[in-house]
């Protein structure tokens, strides 16, 4: 059975902390995982107080879906700068290995694109709801400082993706063929 040089196997994620990108993606990692412990807190002490003593936390659902924003879009640079989104491999069987950087250039800068897009409608959609004031309907918690965190995430997801079409330049991203499997 044939090894491919970019079979995720053999692909290295991790980043060192000699990397510039590093501080950044740790933060997000932390502020992202801080959140998700204060989440299962929040958790345990809802369902402890709806199934032993018949009350529930008020406001857990509202909190619960301004965590969950919290999260996906905290961790979002990172999982963007270490390519590991979901994705489906069609042509990679077809496609010669000397073209993987080509590839991902291409691929990268389009989504840096995309990415600075949505960041972009995103922070638009967050002066609105600073200009109706929305809130949640229980706890009354403004939804824009949330929104233009979502936005401010988007935008650094679009810096890590142009972050990787320079390593891809310099053939040092994640799945070039000619990069080490220990150094980025």
């Amino acid at each position: 059975m044939s090894h491919r040089v970019n079979d995720p196997a053999t692909v290295d994620h991790s980043i060192p902390s000699s990397d510039s990108a590093s501080p950044w993606l740790k933060f997000g990692d932390g502020a992202s995982s801080i959140v998700l412990f204060a989440l299962m807190g929040m958790t345990c002490i809802d369902v402890i107080g709806r199934y032993f003593f018949n009350s529930p936390l008020d406001g857990a659902t509202e909190l619960t879906q301004l965590m969950m924003g919290l999260i996906v879009f905290a961790i979002l640079p990172t999982v963007c700068y270490r390519e590991e989104h979901v994705s489906v491999d069609l042509l990679d069987l077809w496609m010669p290995d000397n073209w993987i950087n080509i590839r991902q250039i291409i691929l990268n800068l389009l989504m840096a694109i995309m990415m600075i897009f949505v960041a972009w409608r995103v922070w638009i959609s967050a002066n609105f709801m600073v200009d109706y004031g929305d809130a949640t309907e229980f706890l009354a918690i403004p939804y824009a400082p949330i929104t233009y965190f979502i936005a401010g995430m988007s935008g650094v997801a679009s810096i890590a993706f142009l972050l990787n079409t320079l390593r891809y330049m310099r053939s040092k991203g994640p799945m070039s063929p000619e990069r080490s499997t220990t150094a980025i």
